[in-house]
């Protein structure tokens, strides 16, 4: 089929030259006739087709309507010689315009058919570099995706000072009602370089998503019972993990990490998981940091269940909180120590909690 492409084009050039030349030469040939009358016109216009055709197409061109023109000219028959001219004088009158038209054909053919090489040259130069600049620039993006990727990674590994991590859990301990969701945010970034998460409850044997963040952009997922990843959180209680094969199919692009929150131990409350684009964006020691926020979560269980039910009942305060359903009810480790935690709301809340 690539061999046929050119064929064709080859083709349509050779059938629109010869378009060219029949319409030329018939317009030429027709005012001629008009012009002319019993005697020939002077200058013949031979001459217009055979500049023309010599200026378009180059040198091959003009001496083959060199051509045409001397055959047109004398198609009807050769001259009468005069009774003074000799067969010098004679053949000269005769091949004065042929030779002319040769002329005009070879000297304009010639400087276009130069043009016309020099052209196709640089039109050849300028392809090769339009490919060059485009594999240039393909290269360009590439790296710039690596090193991106590289950026993040190294942003990753590097270890948030023991001052930031202690400073964000001792604001996470001051969070009130307001700012609880952007102090959990903050703590969830430094130890795993992502601030996309989600926390779920173990609520009528479901996982239902109860709290994460307002700029995560992942759709919101409920794990029924069924669900081969409930049964590997709940029953197994183990991380699981999209960098490993088992784990990625039990995840299913829903999260790059999830994990159970285990109240005394072994008791399943919940889960949290962590998203992102890749595991190459967060550290190395990730799973390890992971098992840390699931404990401080677990730890967090009753004051999240609180704020989760706050902030359904008050739906035009969000404050970085995405609601994913209804209000449901706090978890079972919901305790009247939880609720001393917690600042005490301004008057609004306070009735609001009465009501």
């Amino acid at each position: 089929m690539n061999e046929t492409h050119p064929q064709r084009s080859r083709r349509s050039a050779m059938l629109r030259i010869a378009l060219e030349f029949f319409l030329l030469f018939a317009a030429t040939m027709a005012a001629k006739e008009l012009l002319g009358g019993a005697s020939a016109p002077y200058p013949n216009p031979l001459w217009l087709p055979v500049m023309v055709l010599s200026l378009q197409h180059g040198l091959a061109a003009g001496l083959l309507a060199a051509l045409i023109a001397a055959v047109l000219q004398y198609a009807p028959g050769l001259p009468t010689p005069l009774i003074t001219e000799d067969m010098y004088s004679y053949i000269g009158r005769v091949a004065a315009e042929p030779i002319g038209w040769t002329c005009l054909a070879l000297l304009i053919g010639h400087m276009r058919s130069r043009q016309i090489a020099n052209t196709k040259e640089l039109e050849a130069k300028l392809a090769e570099r339009s490919a060059h600049a485009a594999a240039v620039a393909e290269l360009c993006v590439d790296l710039r995706h690596r090193i991106e990727t590289l950026e993040r990674h190294v942003a990753a590994n590097a270890h948030a000072s023991n001052a930031d991590v202690v400073e964000s859990l001792s604001a996470l301990e001051r969070a009130g009602w307001d700012d609880f969701v952007q102090s959990l945010t903050r703590f969830v970034t430094l130890m795993t370089g992502s601030s996309e998460f989600s926390i779920h409850f173990l609520r009528d044997n479901a996982l239902k998503p109860v709290l994460r963040p307002a700029d995560d952009h992942r759709p919101a997922f409920e794990l029924a019972h069924d669900d081969p990843l409930f049964a590997s959180i709940v029953h197994e209680r183990r991380i699981v993990s999209a960098g490993r094969t088992a784990g990625s199919a039990l995840l299913a692009a829903r999260a790059l990490m999830a994990g159970p929150l285990m109240e005394s131990g072994d008791r399943v409350i919940g889960m949290f998981t962590l998203g992102g684009d890749s595991l190459n964006d967060h550290p190395d020691d990730l799973e390890r940091r992971f098992g840390l926020i699931c404990s401080e979560l677990t730890r967090l269980s009753a004051r999240i269940g609180l704020i989760e039910r706050w902030q359904a009942a008050t739906p035009g305060r969000l404050n970085g909180y995405k609601p994913n359903a209804p209000a449901p009810s706090v978890p079972e480790t919901a305790s009247q120590a939880s609720h001393q935690e917690l600042p005490p709301p301004s008057a609004p809340d306070q009735v609001m909690t009465a009501q």
